[in-house]
Order: structure tokens, then C-alpha cells, then sequence
């Protein structure tokens, strides 16, 4: 069996393939191709255990994941995990991988696919709120998307905000990075805004209509009592797009507008109807909301390893 760290995954293939096999997961899932259990869900106290499989055609796969918000107070990753491969005919296991960097990855990739198909093309200003693990791979993905200018960034402190935009800079000298102090700054300002917290209430403005004509990916929220967007915005919306049904009962930030009546299920549908183009984009804003699918792991650790062995 192979190991594969996080300098392997990272290495494995260029952003492209990531956003094509994500690309593929959402076809697959749609046509029945992948088996996706519901997955195990464990929370204790702000900490959370994931248990995620998946079945495919030619492989399954297994993850096991630890969110613990509080490490970011620690400076340790808020995500810890592990991702196991196995052949999909004889059940052998075939490599274990690094479940943080495969899911920063195969994230970041799937908040790129729904770039692709929701934002302008003429996008040029981006904007990411929490320059986490998961922050800085959205921001990566996300300027492969579109011709990005201008990134802004806002983050809980300029330590932080300066160490990203170094590692950000080694990848795209060419974009200007400009830390905010604010989130209405840098929501204002942007045409795409990505937001990747672990907050329990909304991380960017309730007011202004900042949001109008403007593509949001809300990646953060992933419990019913975790929000990053407030209600404002979705009395706007005419539609929303999610990465997976699941998302209706796991994140705050649909949990509660649902409950209150501000989107109905009607306006809800999973990014594969656009892709399959059962659906079309209506309304100015366009909002997309990821909580994350163990097909996506499958999709990610296949690619790994196909790509390295």
C-alpha cells in the first residue's frame, strides 16, 4: 500500500485536472455512477468527527476527518485527516493519503467549478474572507478561473494577512494582493467573493447590497449553527446552487433561511443540474454553497493515484 503526504498531493497534478475531476464527480454522482452513504457525523463540543465513504466504479474510499476550530488559535491546521483508497473489485487497500492537503484540494477545486460555471467572465477582482488552509487554496484555484487583477483579503490579523499574500505572490507575482480592513471593503470591491471561516455568524456586511451582480462561494459554514452570510442576502437570491442536497440540513447559512422563509427548496439545486444544463443561471447575484462530498475524496485520491503511480 502507498503513502502519499501532503508535498506528494500537492505535486500530484496541475490545478486543471483537480477542476476536471471535480467536474466529473458532480456528472457521476448525478448519473449514478458513485455511491454516496450518508456520512457520520460527530460533534464534540466546537469539534467535529467525519466519517465519509464512497463507491465507485473502479475504486472506494474512505476518510476520516477532525475539525477543531481552535487550532487556528494554536496556529495548527483546523483540519486533520486521512483518506484511504481501495481497489474497487477485490477491496485491497491501495494508498492512504493525507486527508488535510487532499481536502484543501479537492475544495478548492470544487469552489473553482462553481466559479466556471457561475461568474462573470469578465471577473478580474477577487476577494477571500479566512486565509486558512482552505482560504489559500480557494484563492489559488479561483485565479485559474478567471483573469484575477486584484485579490483582496481580510483575515483576523496582519501577521497573517502579510504571510499569505508571500505564499500567495510565489505562485501569481503578477496579482496584486491588497489586505483589507474591513469585509465591506473588500465585498465591495470584488466581483467573486470566496468566504472560508469557521464562524457562527455572518463574516461579511448585512447591508448595502454590496452582493448585487456579484458571485459568492461560501465555503466555511458546514454545521446547522455556523453561518458566514446574513439574511440580507438571500432575500435577494432567486436561486442557490450547493455542492450536494446534504447542504440544506448541515450549514447554518441554509438551515435558517429556509426555516424563516426567506429561500424556498424550489430555489435550491445541486451545481450538477447547471452543468448538465438542466438548469440556467437566473437573477444578478449568483451564490453557491459547498459543505463537501465524499465523492470528491474518491474523485481527489484517484487522481493522486493515477497521476503518482
Amino acid at each position: 500500500m502507498k503513502n502519499f503526504d501532503s508535498n506528494a498531493i500537492g505535486k500530484a497534478a496541475p490545478i486543471d485536472r483537480w477542476v476536471a475531476a471535480m467536474e466529473q464527480a458532480f456528472i457521476d454522482t448525478a448519473q449514478g455512477v458513485v455511491e454516496v452513504p450518508q456520512r457520520v457525523h460527530i460533534d464534540r463540543g466546537p469539534n467535529t468527527l467525519l466519517l465519509m465513504p464512497c463507491f465507485g466504479s473502479s475504486y472506494f474510499s474512505t476518510k476520516l476527518v477532525s475539525v477543531f476550530p481552535n487550532n487556528l488559535l494554536k496556529k495548527e491546521p483546523m483540519i486533520y485527516g486521512s483518506v484511504l483508497l481501495n481497489d474497487g473489485q477485490t477491496g485491497r487497500p491501495l494508498a492512504v493519503m493525507d486527508g488535510s492537503k487532499l481536502t484543501a484540494m479537492r475544495t478548492a477545486a470544487v469552489g473553482a467549478v462553481g466559479i466556471k460555471y457561475l461568474a462573470s467572465e469578465k471577473a478580474s477582482n477577487l476577494g477571500v474572507v479566512g486565509l486558512g488552509i482552505q482560504g489559500f487554496h480557494q484563492a489559488l484555484f479561483a485565479c485559474q478561473q478567471r483573469s484575477i487583477r486584484t485579490l483582496r483579503i481580510m483575515d483576523h490579523s496582519s501577521e497573517v494577512m502579510a504571510r499569505f499574500t508571500e505564499r500567495f505572490n510565489a505562485f501569481y507575482p503578477e496579482i496584486k494582493v491588497i489586505p483589507c480592513n474591513s469585509a465591506e471593503e473588500l465585498c465591495k470591491a470584488s466581483d467573486i467573493i470566496i468566504t472560508a471561516t469557521g464562524s457562527h455568524k455572518h463574516v461579511v456586511p448585512a447591508h448595502g447590497g454590496w452582493w448585487k451582480g456579484k458571485t459568492i462561494v461560501g465555503i466555511g459554514s458546514y454545521k446547522p449553527d455556523m453561518r458566514e452570510f446574513p439574511d440580507q442576502i438571500f432575500m435577494d437570491l432567486e436561486q442557490v446552487f450547493v455542492d450536494t442536497p446534504v447542504a440544506l440540513g448541515e450549514t447554518g447559512d441554509l438551515v435558517e433561511p429556509l426555516k424563516n422563509g426567506l429561500i424556498d427548496e424550489a430555489q435550491i439545486f445541486p451545481l450538477w443540474d447547471l452543468i448538465l444544463d438542466r438548469v440556467k443561471p437566473i437573477g444578478e447575484t449568483r451564490f453557491f454553497k459547498s459543505v463537501g462530498m465524499a465523492a470528491f475524496d474518491l474523485y481527489g485520491a484517484k487522481l493522486v493515484f493515477e497521476s503518482l503511480s
